[in-house]
């Protein structure tokens, strides 16, 4: 009989517990489900399978073999996705590292303050619509991928690639401009 009424009395406790963490001056919170949550969200930027892939594997390691194949926006898309991530040494390490092309150093960027690299928000605005872009090439080792990041105003943004000595197309420096 004790057991039971333990049992009973921890049931209350909890009850009262959770009932207290739901009200506040007697009105419940309201609760969002997850996914309305996240299909209110501004953007739809995601990363295909095989770049989700390719950037778990680079990240591990930073080496830029992983990125070989694909296609400059998809390499745009990983950036913009470190980006989200707060991950600055994966954003630097997919900076062209072509000889006359580097702007600032590793150690350099590193200094750079979190506050100084734009809010998620901002990032995602000015990316917008990037996966839907087209990317034009100018020479044998320079292009940018011409999107439009919003609807409501008619003017395209770029967004400047390099591809490195071997073969790798990679993120200019200050890729906006």
């Amino acid at each position: 009989m004790k057991m039971e009424m333990k049992i009973a009395l921890s049931l209350v406790v909890i009850l009262g517990a959770l009932t207290g963490c739901l009200s506040k001056e007697g009105k419940t919170a309201d609760i969002i489900p997850l996914e309305t949550a996240l299909s209110t969200s501004s953007s739809n930027f995601k990363l295909s399978e095989r770049e989700q892939k390719v950037y778990y594997n680079f990240q591990k390691d930073l080496n830029k073999q992983h990125l070989r194949g694909l296609e400059p926006i998809s390499i745009a898309k990983l950036y913009i996705q470190a980006s989200l991530d707060q991950k600055y040494d994966v954003v630097y390490a997919l900076y062209t590292d072509k000889r006359g092309f580097v702007q600032w150093s590793k150690e350099e960027d590193k200094k750079i303050p979190s506050s100084d690299r734009g809010t998620k928000e901002q990032v995602l605005k000015t990316f917008n619509n990037i996966e839907k872009g087209k990317f034009v090439q100018l020479s044998d080792f320079e292009g940018y991928i011409e999107y439009q990041a919003s609807e409501e105003v008619e003017s395209k943004s770029g967004f400047s690639m390099i591809k490195d000595d071997d073969g790798i197309w990679k993120v200019s420096f200050k890729p906006i401009q």
